[in-house]
């Protein structure tokens, strides 16, 4: 097993969701292979969940869910405008105060 996963599995047993969406269930049920977290919640909640990430420094995302198509619009249409909009008024801040 590769270290990612071992550190995933050890995650997993932390709790069923980490952070504030990080739900890890899918990860303790497939021995953490591959992607198996997933951020959790309405639009909104997801796409906050991101900015944190984003805040934390994370400029990369790797999106998929268990139905891709479906997913993958679902996305589009209602997370990636309001991270877009995130990361846009938190741009327009640091102008602002500098």
């Amino acid at each position: 097993m590769n270290v990612g996963s071992v550190r995933l599995r050890e995650a997993a047993r932390r709790g069923k969701v980490l952070d504030k969406r990080l739900w890890t269930e899918v990860a303790e049920a497939s021995g953490a292979g591959g992607n198996s977290t997933a951020l959790v919640g309405t639009p909104e909640q997801v796409a906050d969940a991101i900015l944190d990430y984003y805040d934390a420094g994370v400029s990369n995302f790797l999106v998929r869910g268990f139905y891709p198509t479906e997913d993958t619009v679902t996305y589009g249409r209602a997370v990636v405008p309001l991270v877009k909009a995130g990361i846009a008024e938190r741009e327009a801040r640091k102008v602002a105060a500098e």
